[in-house]
């Protein structure tokens, strides 16, 4: 090894590396350095980027053309990246923590020594020698050491400009990813007059799916039901099949949870009822569910005969609604607990489609929590990453009403732009019955009680047939009879 004593080479090497803000130059000037000073097979030079993954930017003072990037821990470089601590293995081929690197066949040794600045690594050079009798050691990482605290001036000042690069790689990641989010999003906007501020967001596979299907079937006339949870967004997924639609005339909703058996009765065939008032258009039945066997014959007359008489006047009147069920229960087990009439749930289920619960649509919370946050809002305020941690690790039992309450309440109560986690309500945990196996109990079984009891399942595990017992037990069937009268259980001249 030569020694690195000239320090004008030195000097001038700091000068060439401050004035080239370029990272490839730095590690390749840097490593062809360090290559004219050990005189061996190769010097490489690794930048350390933020994630821990390691770039090979050069070879014995020469730049690559294509960077070669190893996984985060991979190799001696990302090894040492970790530790920020040289090593040095004299046995690479032998080295679990050398086997991953990138060298040749040839290669006998290896040292790798960090580049850092402020308890932070940048990068690595690493030396591979080809010689059997080389044998690395700390006077080795002095030597390279010497160098390195000789350029801090040029390594601080790179240190600066890769902090800086990693941001703008960083913000125009996020940027990408917000385009790619925005782009992907689906956005239902219900018309003026349905409901104000109506709107369902999502962006995941099992959200878009329904949607993309709503749309298909609203150009068909045929009946929807709408099932899902409480607050997941039935009634306005409902609307705007109505939209979607060419029926010309009105959307109107029947609550039915909301009215007693007579109450809902004039509520939708009396003569200036919610059927007259949707006819030519579109009626949601809410709930549908809780109607009685009454209503439900009633709604069934109407779609099949598409009539119906009022009740306050009992007049005939001609229909023409097309019908949107939606319902928290499942139908189909009301029908089979004979709570909902069969023909009217095939009537309905013609088109049936399931909207997925907020836990089932994770990556759809943090684009809803920042709509409902802001909705209405003149000044914008800004969720952290550990707020959006704590929204996406809930289980939302009340769907997306409960996120628009807890964000609508959340922005009143919290002063300044930014929401942290500590602003959200504290979140009831989910509880989880997780079935426990009790533990096996030691049991004391001689080697008799141990085959008799094996024997007996085995005969009770095929209905006592004792042919094919004892070919399961691999036994003759002579031995089994002879096995069973030691028992006890059987008599001697069934042997």
């Amino acid at each position: 090894m030569k020694t690195a004593s000239h320090h004008n080479e030195l000097a001038t090497l700091s000068s060439v590396l401050l004035t080239n803000l370029d990272e490839v130059v730095f590690f390749a000037k840097l490593s062809g350095f360090v290559q004219d000073i050990m005189v061996e097979h190769k010097v490489l030079g690794f930048e350390v980027l933020s994630d821990g993954c390691t770039r090979l930017l050069s070879e014995n003072g020469q730049a690559l053309s294509t960077a070669k990037l190893l996984n985060k821990g991979q190799g001696l470089s990302g090894y040492v990246a970790r530790m920020k601590r040289a090593y040095y293995s004299n046995l690479v081929k032998r080295d679990p923590i050398a086997s991953s690197g990138v060298r040749e066949e040839i290669v006998e040794a290896e040292l790798c020594v960090p580049v850092m600045v402020d308890g932070s690594v940048i990068g690595t050079i690493n030396v591979q020698s080809i010689k059997k009798d080389r044998n690395f050691c700390d006077a080795d990482i002095a030597a390279i050491n010497d160098i390195l605290n000789q350029l801090q001036s040029p390594i601080r000042n790179m240190h600066l400009f890769l902090m800086a690069k990693n941001l703008n790689r960083e913000l125009q990641t996020r940027i990408d990813a917000k385009e790619k989010e925005l782009s992907s999003r689906v956005d239902i906007q219900i018309s003026k007059g349905l409901e104000d501020n109506s709107q369902m967001i999502g962006l995941s596979k099992n959200f878009l799916e329904v949607v993309q299907m709503a749309k298909k079937v609203a150009s068909q006339d045929f009946p929807v039901l709408l099932e899902g949870a409480h607050g997941v967004g039935k009634k306005i997924l409902a609307k705007k099949i109505h939209t979607w639609s060419a029926r010309k005339g009105g959307c109107v909703i029947a609550s039915c949870s909301a009215l007693n058996e007579a109450q809902l009765d004039r509520e939708l065939f009396s003569s200036k009822g919610l059927m007259i008032q949707a006819n030519g258009g579109t009626l949601i039945i809410d709930d549908i569910g809780h109607t009685t066997h009454h209503i439900q014959t009633k709604i069934l007359r109407a779609l099949v005969g598409g009539e119906m008489i009022t009740v306050d006047t009992e007049e005939k009147i001609a229909l023409n609604v097309r019908i949107i069920a939606t319902s928290k229960i499942e139908l189909k087990k009301l029908v089979e607990e004979g709570k909902f009439k069969e023909e009217l749930f095939y009537r309905i289920n013609t088109i049936a489609l399931r909207i997925p619960s907020l836990r089932n649509r994770q990556e759809d919370v943090k684009v809803m929590a920042e709509f409902f946050l802001n909705l209405g809002k003149s000044q914008p305020k800004v969720l952290t990453s550990g707020a959006i941690e704590k929204l996406t690790g809930y289980f939302w039992p009340g769907n997306a009403h409960e996120l628009k309450n807890i964000m609508e309440r959340t922005y009143i109560l919290t002063d300044g732009q930014y929401i942290e986690a500590s602003h959200l309500p504290e979140f009831a945990q989910e509880v989880k019955v997780e079935k426990v196996e009790a533990p096996v109990k030691y049991v004391e079984f001689t080697l008799f009680d141990l085959e008799k009891k094996h024997i007996v399942d085995t005969l009770d595990h095929l209905n006592g047939n004792k042919t094919r017992a004892a070919k399961a037990l691999g036994i003759t069937v002579k031995t089994l009879y002879n096995k069973l009268h030691s028992y006890g259980m059987i008599e001697a001249r069934e042997q």
